[in-house]
């Protein structure tokens, strides 16, 4: 625990800063993976996994609450989420619903028979599930629906037409976001 306490304090006690540090330890990891014929590699893969370790013990130690799983959110919570952290919610507890819906606490017809979604867990999840494509609704952003190919594609066509003046390129990207054709 000193150790993590130590470690903490030299990241300044900023969960930012701990984030960043476990991607570079990541990163290294990655690097050596692809080295395995070094010498050292087995004293710097273990160095890495251990700093790895202690910087996720940093970062549980730093965070204040844990974190809510899907299945326990309520109205609050929900509100507080941003449109990214909804759509992972989303696919979440469509997950957990297609695990429940064969569910053992399912009720049984008359000949004995699941009678699938019929559980407690499963209603539970299609509850939280409509909460969240209601935030989902409400939250959407206006100029996000297109995708890295499309702003790729604008971007390959802003380049061959290098013969343009700023005001155009802007006049295309407005409708190419309003949802028009670039020429």
């Amino acid at each position: 625990m000193t150790a993590v306490i130590a470690k903490a304090a030299e990241l300044n006690n900023n969960l930012g800063e701990v984030q960043k540090a476990i991607k570079a330890c990541a990163s290294t990891k990655c690097r050596l993976k692809k080295q395995p014929g070094r010498a050292d590699y087995q004293t710097l893969m273990t160095a890495c996994l251990q700093e790895e370790q202690l910087l996720k013990n940093v970062k549980s130690y730093l965070a204040q609450e844990p974190k809510k799983t899907v299945m326990h959110l309520d109205a609050d919570d929900i509100s507080a989420m941003s449109y990214d952290e909804i759509v992972r919610a989303i696919r979440s507890v469509q997950s957990k619903k297609t695990h429940t819906k064969w569910s053992d606490d399912c009720e049984r017809d008359e000949d004995g028979n699941f009678i699938p979604g019929s559980g407690p867990a499963y209603k539970e999840a299609c509850r939280i599930e409509q909460m969240l494509i209601d935030r989902k609704l409400e939250l959407k952003p206006n100029a996000a629906g297109f995708s890295k190919a499309s702003l790729r594609e604008l971007i390959d066509t802003l380049r061959v037409c290098s013969d343009l003046d700023v005001t155009t390129c802007l006049d295309r990207i407005e409708a190419f976001i309003n949802g028009g054709e670039t020429e």
